[in-house]
């Protein structure tokens, strides 16, 4: 598995090189895999990969405004007090073409959560918090974080973000959590905290509480958000959690396995081509329609042994037996027992190189982010030893004993108080996510059901499924996903969230969509006849109305 390499590579700095590497590898091959992928991975070289390379924003947050109900950019007040009376961290910063005048406040809360807070002169009367990546510790004025600041001003929120407590270019990756307060505070303190302070301090600017409070985010900031529906009810009136990290320890467990799966048995990045291929040929028409997308991996029985040719020593596109034997081993997950939950699994779809990499494999053989996230993890947080070799890992006795710290990372199913106080939130999370199994949302959500009963769970909480999509963005389906207008849409005018628009432009050579989802458990079901990317040729069907599992 490499483990000490990796160690060396990612808590020594040195991991960015790596990834100029694969950067490079990807500019190569841009024509052949897509400038999606490409674009993934210079984003992620600019967040300083791999110290929080979990994507933390939703990208197309806001891309809906013109056609929602609610006139959310309407900005009618005004500061009531002057920039510099907010504090010692307070400046007024001059409008930009990006951003209109406003005051930012950036400091460190008691609990050691470093905050940023920018509140604009013209002001719609809500807050916008957005969420972090990772092991989150960015730097307020990183590229993520300016564009997530900069798309709340340009929509006239107030905007606040913390960064859970620590600085990633200190402690990179999860070296902080030897720290009691700083994992508490990464867990779920440092959010609390922020909007509290960031409540009070745009009361006191504006002489106006704000009306609504708004979360947005992905991965770890999807699961920041449904751990603040779950421990701080009132926070948050209205939450986007785009793939949320619901049970960090069995994502790090399936990190582990995917790396000794792979390890020695002969697949390159390039040899997935064609086990896309073969995956599609049996499954994307299961749905009813060819289109290149599976609506539910779940119903594809693709086996590797049986679908992909056989050869002795390997082909163009042929596959040895070590090979096929590698891939079931990612499908089918670690063994199933104390510690590791049934969904710990990879569904087929997730072979093309928009989903592969950075999670699953990189062009160059080097470690992938969950081989890297894992190996951290199990010394850091897991077992707490530095000195400790995720290559002793026991994936039969060790899964139950790193979970020492899921109190703190992982929100529990009750979400009673933030639905009574009418509270909304939405997930959605792309079936071809290599980084987070959507089994894990689906597990949770059918959790809050059993709870709350179907009906009323759909009354506060939606959940929707889209394929073909990687982790948070990107991938070869249809990524272009804005869930916050929906949100707000259902907080301020009722509007109930029953499908989400999805779009792919298809500008980089690959194919267009644009669909609309149904939230689960129903299915999005085609018509039969009428163009295929309008969303009106489709309809919101039970599951029971799917086509035979192939």
């Amino acid at each position: 598995m490499r483990s000490a390499a990796i160690g060396a590579e990612t808590e020594t700095g040195a991991a960015p090189s790596v990834w100029r590497v694969e950067c490079a590898n990807l500019r190569q091959r841009s024509q052949t895999l897509g400038s999606r992928t490409l674009g993934f991975c210079l984003a992620a070289l600019a967040a300083s990969l791999p110290a929080a390379s979990f994507a933390s924003g939703n990208r197309h947050t806001f891309s809906r405004a013109e056609t929602a109900a609610v006139d959310y950019r309407a900005t009618p007040h005004r500061p009531a007090a002057a920039c510099d009376s907010s504090g010692a961290g307070a400046r007024l910063v001059a409008a930009t073409p990006q951003a209109p005048e406003h005051c930012r406040i950036d400091g460190v809360l008691p609990s050691g959560a470093g905050f940023q807070v920018n509140l604009p002169s013209a002001w719609n009367g809500r807050l916008y918090m957005y969420g972090n990546g990772g092991y989150a510790g960015e730097d307020a004025e990183g590229d993520r974080e300016q564009a997530s600041r900069v798309l709340g001003l340009a929509n006239g929120f107030a905007t606040a973000r913390t960064d859970t407590g620590h600085l990633a270019s200190r402690e990179p990756l999860a070296t902080f959590a030897l720290d009691q307060a700083k994992l508490v505070n990464h867990g779920h303190q440092a959010v609390h905290d922020t909007v509290t302070h960031a409540k009070a301090l745009a009361t006191a600017y504006y002489g106006a509480r704000p009306r609504y409070a708004y979360w947005d985010g992905c991965s770890t900031g999807g699961r920041q958000g449904v751990m603040s529906a779950q421990r701080y009810p009132d926070d948050f009136d209205g939450i986007v959690a785009g793939a949320p990290t619901l049970d960090w320890s069995s994502i790090m467990i399936k990190g582990l396995w995917n790396r000794q799966a792979l390890s020695g048995s002969g697949l390159t990045f390039e040899r997935m081509a064609p086990v896309f291929k073969a995956v599609m040929a049996r499954c994307d028409e299961l749905d009813g329609l060819a289109d290149g997308l599976i609506d539910d991996p779940r119903r594809c029985d693709f086996d590797p042994r049986r679908d992909l040719p056989s050869c002795e020593d390997g082909g163009a596109d042929c596959f040895t037996a070590s090979e096929a034997e590698a891939l079931r081993k990612v499908y089918a997950g670690p063994p199933k027992g104390p510690g590791t939950p049934p969904w710990v699994v990879q569904t087929p779809g997730f072979e093309h190189p928009s989903t592969l990499f950075p999670f699953t494999m990189t062009p160059s053989g080097s470690p992938d982010v969950l081989t890297v996230f894992a190996t951290s993890w199990t010394k850091y947080i897991g077992f707490r030893d530095p000195a400790y070799d995720p290559a002793a890992f026991d994936f039969r006795t060790d899964p139950a004993r790193i979970r020492g710290a899921d109190a703190i990372f992982n929100p529990t199913p009750d979400l009673a108080a933030f639905r009574a106080r009418g509270g909304k939130m939405i997930t959605f999370w792309g079936w071809a996510d290599t980084a987070l199994n959507p089994g894990m949302g689906l597990h949770y959500y059918d959790q809050v059901v059993a709870r709350q009963g179907p009906s009323q769970t759909q009354d506060f909480y939606r959940f929707f499924l889209i394929p073909g999509v990687a982790h948070c963005a990107g991938g070869y389906g249809p990524e272009e996903i804005d869930a916050m207008s929906d949100v707000i849409d259902w907080v301020e005018a009722g509007v109930v969230p029953v499908r989400l628009p999805a779009r792919r432009r298809g500008s980089d050579g690959g194919p267009s969509f644009n669909r609309a989802y149904c939230a689960y458990p129903a299915i999005t079901k085609y018509g039969g006849s009428g163009d295929r990317e309008d969303p009106g040729s489709y309809r919101c069907a039970a599951p029971d109305e799917a086509s035979p599992r192939k």
